[in-house]
């Protein structure tokens, strides 16, 4: 099946002719994550033509810390050599990771050829364990620094982009556009034509509502079958689009697998059932967890990888005997307290991904707000439950 390479190759009409498309968004905010070498980063300001990187004579640089590199170097080749895509030209380039407060951040603005707008990109987490502590925070009631950092790069762009303004991201970067469109000054968040998040996690409805968030921005959210990071704080398949992936699992993330038919990616009827279960008993483990316990908890995960001294979730993985021992006995030290929040977080944790939360089992009595918010869940289950089965006759007829 054809997949995002695919669709770049075959990618012939102009901007003008064709306006920016999902698939399109998935290509240029998979792009933001490339490490650019400082001589094309300083070059940035004026704006770098895609295909000056394909051709860039260390351009292995780029996709160094990349997962799926190789396949990212072919995507390269093939924008440079694509009518609609080798004249983009990226700039506004901005990388900023800090351990105080922890941030990991990177945007890039990508101007199209062709009269066909701005295209603001912001980075998913990449490798560094700093970037996977900031994730940990995501579940916070309070805005974290990445977000703070790309609502305010929203509008230093959006103050002098011409023409239609488009936001997007892949995983946390989809989280990151989704929170800055919501949070621009009036003037750019009028003029933004369509925000993207590909497989990006949701908002927090806490976050949402003591933020003042505004949600008048046309959101187009995409995340495959069975999609896990995606369907954090997404309590409905509605106004979701579900898509096709060549993986399986967890590796569903991974934007180079999805499966692209023509201009759109092939769309399913819905979420593999038993991932739309996981994802909803994590969603009820996060809220029963409340606002403080997420806090600390977040808190106390950053301090267990710190004691593992690694700086790349590549390598914590990869030492996992000797990084998960250094982390156990830390543990094992740790003040009471902290010791008690891990083993009841966690095991509230196991409990509610192997047996279901307590609103999964819930009888509430019949009509009061309980009772019809635990109908609701039902026929969303139900809903789910069919929609699945529907996707896999579709794949049986080969649709």
């Amino acid at each position: 099946m054809a997949t995002i390479v695919d669709y770049v190759r075959s990618a012939n009409e102009g901007f003008d002719r064709r306006p920016l498309g999902r698939v399109d968004s998935l290509c240029l905010s998979w792009l933001a994550y490339l490490r650019l070498p400082e001589e094309l980063e300083a070059a940035c300001g004026e704006g770098v033509r895609l295909s000056r990187l394909a051709d860039d004579e260390a351009r292995h640089r780029l996709v160094a810390t990349m997962h799926d590199a190789d396949e990212t170097m072919r995507m390269l080749d093939a924008l440079a050599a694509s009518p609609r895509f080798a004249g983009v030209r990226v700039g506004g380039c901005l990388a900023d990771s800090s351990d105080e407060p922890v941030r990991q951040f990177a945007g890039m603005t990508f101007s199209l050829p062709d009269g066909g707008g701005t295209y603001v990109s912001f980075r998913g987490t990449d490798d560094t364990v700093l970037g996977w502590k900031e994730n940990f925070r995501l579940v916070s009631d309070e805005p974290v620094a990445s977000q703070v950092s790309a609502a305010a790069y929203l509008n230093r762009v959006g103050r002098v982009a011409t023409g239609p303004l488009y936001v997007g991201g892949h995983s946390k970067g989809g989280n990151l556009a989704v929170y800055a469109c919501g949070m621009v000054r009036d003037g750019v968040r009028s003029r933004i034509e369509t925000c993207f998040s590909h497989d990006g996690p949701g908002l927090n409805p806490q976050l949402v509502e003591l933020t003042g968030w505004q949600g008048d921005v046309a959101i187009d959210k995409t995340v495959p079958r069975e999609s896990l990071v995606g369907m954090l704080f997404e309590r409905s398949q509605g106004g979701l689009t579900i898509v096709r992936s060549t993986a399986q699992g967890p590796r569903q993330h991974a934007p180079l697998s999805w499966e692209v038919s023509g201009d759109d990616f092939v769309c399913e009827r819905g979420l593999d059932y038993d991932a739309w279960r996981l994802s909803q008993r994590l969603n009820d483990w996060l809220e029963a967890m409340g606002a403080r316990d997420c806090a600390c908890f977040a808190e106390l995960l950053s301090w267990l990888l710190d004691v593992t001294g690694e700086t790349t979730f590549s390598g914590l993985l990869r030492r996992w005997s000797m990084n998960s021992a250094a982390m156990r006995e830390a543990l094992a030290a740790a003040p009471v307290e902290d010791r008690t929040l891990f083993e009841r977080v966690m095991g509230d944790l196991v409990a509610t991904v192997a047996l279901g939360s307590a609103q999964e089992h819930a009888r509430p009595e019949a009509g009061t707000p309980e009772a019809a918010g635990t109908a609701a869940r039902r026929v969303e289950d139900l809903s789910a439950h069919v929609d699945d089965r529907l996707s896999r006759i579709d794949r049986y007829l080969g649709l």
